[in-house]
Order: C-alpha cells, then structure tokens, then sequence
C-alpha cells in the first residue's frame, strides 16, 4: 500500500535533499516492513524464515562491497563464487553428518512430533482427512497431551508413533499421525539443506551476472530462465511424493526469482542496471529470441494480465492526482492533461493494444493447456491412478512376479504419454513392488531386483518408442517436419548421437532430454539402436535414488530413520534430474557453436523444407483471414472468453491449489480421501478450474476450424497465395 501511495504521489520526481531523504526513509521501512512481515507469517508459511535469509544474503554481499570493495568490486564479484559454492559443500556435508550422528537427528515420526510440539503446530483432527478421534485427549488452550504414547525432550507428553497397534498412556496408535500435515516440522529439520541450496544457487547467479561478461547477458537470462523451469519441472515430478519439500522447492524458486534480481541490482547499480536492461539486453534479447515474441506475449496475458489491469487502474488513479496539481507530484503540460493515464502506461497501452491479438490470444490458451496438463494431469491424476494400484496389490495379496508384469505394463503405457515423466514410475517400484518382493528376497534383494527392473523398464520403453514409433513414422513428412529435423538443435543432437562410445555429452542427451521426445527423435534420424540404448544405461543413477526413496517411504511406516534417507534419496533424485537436463542443454548450445563442419555435412531433408515452405505459405494465409481487425465481433468474443477462462482455470490451480485439492501423497490410499471416494480428491473449486480448463480447450479448437475452413476458402479463391511483396513483409514481421 505504501509503495502504491508513493507511485501515485510521483515519488520518482521528487528531487529536492529533503524529499529524497523521506523517499529513501520510505522505501527502507517498507523493505524492513516487508522482511519483517515475512518473517512473522511463519505461524502459516513456515518457509518463511528461509526465504528472508534468501533476501537478506545478496543485501549483505552488496553491503560488503559498499564498505570494503568500492574501488575493485568486479574482483569481489568475481571472486566470490567460489566461497559462496564452498559454504554450500560445507553445509551440505555438515547437515548429512549431524543427521546420521544420533538417532534423535534423523526424520522420523518422534522428531516431527516433537518439532510440532515444540513450536505448536496444531494437530490434524479433520473429520474428513485427520484424527477426530484425538481430539478428546488433546489440551488446545496449552497445547498438551493428555494421553502419550512418548515424551519429548523435556518430558512433555507426546503421541509418538509405536511399532504395536497397542494402547501406551491411554493413547491410541494413529494418534501419532495428527502431526501430518505440520510442515513446520520438516522445515525446522530440513532448513540447513534448503540454506546449502540457497547459498550454491547464488554462488552461480554471481557467475552469470559477472560485469566483465555483460554482452552475454541474455544467454545469463536464459539460463536462469531455463534453471527456473527445470526446477518446476523436478517439483512437478517429485510432486505428491513428499509434500513438505515440493512445497518448499516451490517457495524456494519464487524468492530464488526475486534474489537473483537483488544481486542484478546489487552489481551493476540500479541505475547502471536499469540502462543495461533498456539499452543492452532488450535490444540482444530481442535480437536473439525474437522467433519467439508470440510466444512471451502469449506467456505474459496468461500470467500477468490480472497485474496489468490493477497497474492500468493505478495510474489512471495517478494521473488524476495529477491533474488536481498537488505541490509533490508532476506538472502537466496541455498534452498530457488530455491523456487518461499516465504517458508511461498510455504508451505501454498502446503498444499492447497494437499487437496482433489473434496469435496471442491462442498461444496463451494453448501453454494453459500444457501447465493444467503438466499440473492436473501429471501432478494429480497419475499419482491417484498409482495409489489406487498399490492398494489393490496389498488388499488383494499380489505375488511379485505377477506385479512386476504389471509395473512393466503399466510402465510402459505411462512412458508412451509424452506428458509424462519417469520419475512417479520408479519411485512406485520402491514403495510397491519393494513390498511384495520382500518374502521371496528380502529387503536388500528387493531393492535391487526394483533397481534392475527400473533400468530394464526405460530400455523396452527406449526400444519401443524408437523403433515402433520413431522408425515407423520416420517416412512421414508431417512427424518430421513436428520434430524440426532439420533446425540445427535437432542435426546437433544427431552429430552428438553419432559419436563412438559412451561420451559425457551422449549420454547426458539420452538422460536429461525428456522420456518420450528423445527416443522418437532418435528413431526418426534413423539413429542404430543398440549404442542408444548402451548411452541410456547410465540413467540408473537417476533410477536408483528415486527407487530408493520409494523403498524408504515404505520403510518408514516401520522404520523412523528410513524417513530420514527418504528425503535425503528425494534430494538427490531431484538434484540428478536437474543436473541432467542442465548438462544436456549445455552440450547441445556447445556443440551448435563447435561442429559446424559436421553440421554443415548433414544434408537437409528437402522433403521437410517443401513441407516447411508449403506451410509458411499457410501460415501467412492463415494470419492474413485472422487479423484481429477482420475477425467478426462473435469470433473476437469466442477467443477472449476462451483466454478469460483459461486465467481464471491457471490461476486457480497454481496459486489456489490448496482450495481446489485434497492433501494427496503418492503413498497416500484413497480411503483417505472424504468418504473414500476417488473423484473427492477434486473440491468444488477444482471441479470449476477443470471445467473452465476444458471449455477453454474447446473454445481454441473450434476457432482453428474455423479459421482452417477459412484458409481453404482463400486458397480456392487465391491459387498464387499471398502475392503482395508489402502485405508478406508485414505477414512475416506478425508471425
């Protein structure tokens, strides 16, 4: 509120000592304001302690170079990755040592209880979901027990979990499950972990952020932008699996966002800063990813147009106060008393109401339609559809080989969706076939034999996905003009792909690229088989924390140190996918730059570039009979509802998910869904977002049939295409 009052009273054309003195006296009590406001929301947002830490780090490295490094700060800016990445190492290894010294340090249903206790984290007596039947012997007004089953540190009593179904101290043995959902406690516990985090993600932000390397500041941008959706990418994975770290994974990379900014500023100056961003890196930026403008124009409607309405109201109330002239604000010339809103946002209005709205408006409804699949689809539906299996194996008694026929199926179905990733596939094999192996195997037996059959299970997958879909289609000119064979992404993948034996980058290709998209590709380029499939084979070192993770969540409803190894499993999973998908990146931008000779020997495929020259022509057609400006008012209307409820459906979902979903872990059953019933794992908010989510996927479909008939009507009547030289600049300019 305060900085919106400030906007409004035109803080920027304060210029007088006194004034900026009040401003800057202003904006530091609203950034202490800020910091301490989320410091003390740690009552509902434990991972809030954390995230002040994250901002107050890069301030007090600033601070640092104010005092001490003013006159030689690019070798203090360059110097301290290398501090910075080695307290990362120290406090990781410091964190696993002090973990596994003493049973009291490792996660287990006592230390969480404790922990829970200690910092009264209030119980779960959900009718629905928790343990009403706890609640009589819970004390809410001192926050006690009543009954134990254990006792803490300083003898409180506590309803620790226990090995028998028994009753100790009048309380009963679910009693120790009330703590479940208190994530204060694995933030307590896990808060040197996530602070090694902290420390090596910044330690890498000062090595993008460099002064002496400026000119690659888009590349830095990317990179960071990619870091960012990796990491959404390990959270949507790893989603449902432990819901203390995937949630404060998400939190982590919000004020990860806001931090790399604060080291941005911090090195360059704000002003020095603000000049590199108008001058430098929107101009290379935009030279460099300027194929993709429809694309970030789509992304920023779908995300922050909410924002800019709220924006646009806020200088509309600006330039009202403007215009009474009070004494602070701005004076107005004759011109710009005419305007409605600020210059700056009258400006940015009309440049956002210029755009040609028609590829926008669909490319926005078309990324909801990946997010809600990547966060309904993935997130939700498969780990229900997972838990529902491994409840029907323990009910029914399954033996192992007739499960692991079936993990194999099922397996394989899942790696045939592109959606989805093979992380929840590995991690079921832990936490299921484990079980069921265990009398034939024992436990270490088991674990192997899961471990294998993981490996074996993204072969076929691999082979499957190659040779049946890959090389089938491979004849097809549209798959090979979807798979862009001939982009230079693509002909470097295949240059890496050739190379004798078992290369880093090879393998880090097979790995980190996405399940489903790399076999088919390497089908597609009539890549052998076998030296894939040898290249593959070091995906067991994802395969095996994941499989472990579920192994030890298995464990730990007998074992409380095994939940202890099933976070630490879950961090390394997490860390490994990442680290693969970072290194495949890094190869394939490496190779673009080094192998031209061996990409410029690959020949292009002259079928895919008729095909790719046919469908530019269409594409300028199909542009031209859908400008915004000849589209009719109904169709406008039919796309800006389609837009309006993909928002709302996203919105939702990512920052409401709480009020659309039940709490529901992978290793969670369906009878702990209210009244044991699948669909109630959907609240009525979410029924609503899944709702608008399809209407909207509907609305977008109905339009590109729409418009397809129209272009077939332009072409009957327009056999030559778009002929005028003037309108095809613009045409290529749009798309």
């Amino acid at each position: 509120m305060v900085l919106s009052g400030l906007y409004i009273l035109d803080f920027s054309y304060w210029e007088s000592s006194c004034m900026r003195a009040i401003r800057a006296t202003l904006f530091t009590l609203c950034a202490i304001g800020f910091l301490v406001g989320v410091f003390f929301s740690a009552a509902e947002y434990s991972f809030a302690p954390l995230m002040v830490f994250m901002l107050l780090l890069p301030m007090y490295l600033m601070m640092w170079r104010h005092v001490i490094f003013r006159s030689n700060f690019r070798n203090y800016v360059s110097w301290l990755p290398g501090p910075l990445f080695f307290w990362a190492v120290v406090n990781g290894i410091a964190w696993i040592v002090w973990t596994f010294s003493d049973d009291d340090h490792e996660w287990s249903t006592r230390v969480r209880d404790n922990y829970a206790l200690f910092v009264g984290c209030p119980p779960n007596f959900d009718p629905e979901t928790g343990y009403p039947a706890c609640e009589t012997k819970y004390n809410p007004a001192e926050k006690t027990w009543n009954c134990y089953s254990g006792e803490d540190a300083d003898g409180n009593y506590v309803p620790i979990g226990m090995a028998t179904n028994g009753m100790v101290g009048g309380c009963n043995s679910e009693c120790s499950e009330v703590y479940d959902t208190c994530l204060d406690s694995f933030m307590i516990w896990s808060t040197p972990l996530f602070t090694s985090l902290v420390y090596f993600f910044v330690s890498f932000v000062f090595v993008f952020l460099n002064p002496e390397h400026k000119n690659a500041s888009p590349q830095a941008f990317m990179k960071i932008f990619m870091c960012i959706c990796f990491l959404f990418w390990v959270a949507s994975s790893l989603a449902a699996s432990n819901a203390g770290i995937t949630s404060a994974l998400m939190a982590f990379i919000v004020f990860a966002i806001l931090m790399g900014a604060l080291v941005a500023i911090g090195v360059h100056g704000a002003k020095s800063f603000t000049s590199d961003v108008e001058n430098n890196f929107i101009n290379k930026f935009r030279e460099k990813y300027s194929g993709y403008g429809t694309f970030f124009k789509g992304l920023f409607v779908l995300t922050c147009f909410p924002v800019v309405f709220a924006y646009w109201g806020i200088a509309f109330i600006n330039q009202f106060i403007r215009k009474l002239g009070l004494p602070l604000t701005k004076q107005l010339d004759a011109e710009e008393r005419k305007l409605s809103f600020t210059l700056v946002a009258t400006k940015q209005r009309k440049e956002i109401l210029s755009w040609e709205w028609t590829p926008v408006i669909t490319m926005g409804i078309n990324i909801g339609i990946f997010v809600q699949i990547m966060g309904i689809l993935v997130t939700k539906i498969t780990y229900l559809l997972l838990a529902m299996l491994r409840q029907k194996i323990e009910d029914e008694g399954w033996e192992w080989p007739l499960v692991s026929f079936l993990m194999i199926g099922i397996g394989i179905c899942m790696f045939m969706l592109p959606p989805v990733p093979g992380v929840p596939i590995y991690f079921m094999c832990g936490l299921m076939l484990v079980k069921v192996c265990e009398p034939a195997m024992g436990t270490g037996g088991g674990t192997a034999y899961c471990m294998c059959l993981g490996l074996v299970l993204k072969l076929i997958a691999c082979a499957i996905q190659q040779k049946c879909i890959g090389e089938t289609m491979r004849n097809n000119v549209g798959i090979r003009q979807m798979c862009n064979i001939n982009s230079d992404m693509m002909r470097t993948m295949k240059v890496i792909l050739l190379q004798p034996g078992l290369s880093l980058a090879k393998c880090s290709i097979l790995i980190g690229g996405p399940d489903w998209p790399t076999s088919v590709m390497c089908g597609i380029m009539g890549l052998d088989l076998i030296p894939i499939l040898i290249g593959t084979i070091p995906v067991f070192i994802l395969i095996a924390p994941t499989v472990a993770s579920g192994l030890f969540v298995y464990l730990g409803e007998t074992e409380e140190w095994a939940s202890t190894l099933s976070t630490v499993c879950l961090s390394v999973t997490g860390m490994a996918q990442t680290g693969s998908m970072l290194m495949a990146a890094f190869y394939l931008e490496k190779a673009v730059n080094e192998e031209k000779d061996a990409l410029a020997a690959i020949p292009i495929d002259e079928e895919v570039k008729a095909a790719d020259d046919l469908s530019a022509k269409k594409a300028k057609i199909f542009h031209k009979v859908t400008r915004w400006s000849i589209l009719p008012r109904f169709m406008k209307l039919w796309l800006l509802s389609g837009i309006f409820f993909m928002i709302i459906s996203c919105y939702l979902t990512m920052a409401f998910s709480g009020s659309c979903f039940e709490v529901f872990e992978m290793t969670s059953k369906v009878v702990d869904l209210p009244d044991g019933k699948a669909m109630n794992l959907f609240k009525p908010k979410g029924m609503v977002a899944i709702l608008l989510f399809v209407v909207s996927t509907i609305q977008v479909q109905v339009f590109k049939s729409w418009a397809n008939k129209r272009v077939v009507a332009y072409e009957k009547e327009h056999p030559e295409g778009v002929s005028d030289a003037n309108e095809t600049a613009d045409l290529n300019t749009a798309l």
